[in-house]
């Protein structure tokens, strides 16, 4: 069986951005995994190991749902969880915005109803750039007025997607479904 999630791909033009907050924090931080610019996603629920049938069950109730058309969410600054100075993942923190809190609950819910356990801790919504067993320093320590670690964009959300895991490959996250916002399939 395949490991699955359900997440919100990153566009080109910020993948771009991003992908210079990365260059900068390899400058002084070394981490075990490196997420690849196509793999860079905002994740709604991690589904883990998941047969054929129930994902394409979880499909099709996701696709009978109605979904926003489309919506605004901030992202950035740069932002780490764990030691700041040493962060476990080196992440861009996303806006808790509610059409993105409503678009989560929804997919727990129906997860709920195939018996998907809800996830117990709150949702922090962010785009992971490293992880796993940092080396080095966080440039976020000292970072000054004016860094693009600092900046903020503007990411139009019209659809989301179910990814299988492909553990050693790059990249990493195929999408097997894409649902698309103001359709009701």
């Amino acid at each position: 069986m395949s490991h699955y999630f359900i997440g919100i791909k990153v566009h080109s033009e910020l993948s771009e951005e991003l992908m210079n907050w990365q260059s900068i924090l390899r400058e002084t931080m070394n981490y075990k995994d490196w997420t690849a610019k196509e793999d860079l996603h905002i994740t709604l629920k991690f589904l883990g190991s998941c047969s054929d049938d129930r994902i394409e069950r979880y499909i099709q109730l996701l696709k009978n749902e109605s979904w926003p058309y489309e919506f605004s969410l901030t992202v950035g600054p740069a932002g780490g969880f764990g030691d700041q100075k040493r962060p476990r993942v080196f992440h861009a923190q996303v806006q808790r915005a509610s059409s993105l809190l409503g678009m989560k609950e929804k997919v727990d819910g129906i997860g709920e109803e195939l018996g998907f356990q809800k996830e117990k801790r709150k949702f922090h919504p962010h785009i992971t750039l490293a992880k796993k067993q940092p080396e080095g320093g966080s440039p976020l320590i000292e970072v000054s007025e004016g860094s693009i670690l600092l900046e903020t964009y503007e990411m139009v959300v019209n659809e989301f997607s179910i990814f299988r895991i492909h553990p050693g490959s790059h990249p990493k996250y195929e999408t097997v479904a894409t649902i698309k916002g103001g359709q009701k399939i």
